[in-house]
């Protein structure tokens, strides 16, 4: 449709143009002039004729709805994105103290949760370490108060 309307817009833009060129000065060329005008307005037109508006408007529908799925979709991603960056910055953080402490070789893995401020905090962590009790206790204490998590949510195994 939108081609075989261009088409017919260009054929009617070469008729008038040969038209205008042919014609001579004066009273007639006035005429002609305001003739292609009508014309090139009926042709650039036309197409709205045969647009059928509840099609459009049900074409119209369907994209909102596929945009607003999308938009979900993506904030979906984004917040699960966003806790996956909270957790591992918050496991490199507790192992970089643990390695000032002198505690090497542990895995550590950290659950966040979706706070009633509307962000995700470090809830619980887990971690892996053949480590003495002071510099564990040393190390329960820091991810207590830097990152919030109570050492009853803070889960220690040993090694092997």
């Amino acid at each position: 449709m939108i081609q075989e309307s261009i088409r017919q817009l260009c054929a009617v833009s070469l008729l008038c143009g040969a038209a205008l060129s042919l014609t001579p000065d004066g009273g007639v060329k006035k005429v002609t002039q305001l003739l292609c005008t009508a014309v090139l307005t009926l042709a650039v037109l036309s197409p709205l004729r045969e647009l059928d508006f509840d099609v459009y408007a049900l074409e119209t529908a369907k994209l909102r709805e596929a945009e607003a799925g999308i938009t979900a979709n993506a904030e979906k991603i984004e917040d699960r994105l966003n806790r996956i960056v909270i957790e591992r910055q918050c496991e490199e953080y507790i192992m970089d103290k643990a390695g000032e402490l002198g505690l090497d070789g542990i895995d550590v893995k950290v659950q966040a949760q979706w706070s009633l401020e509307g962000l995700w905090v470090p809830y619980s962590a887990q971690i892996i370490a053949g480590a003495d009790e002071k510099a564990a206790s040393e190390l329960a204490g820091i991810i207590r108060d830097d990152l919030g998590i109570p050492t009853e949510r803070q889960q220690w195994c040993g090694e092997g």
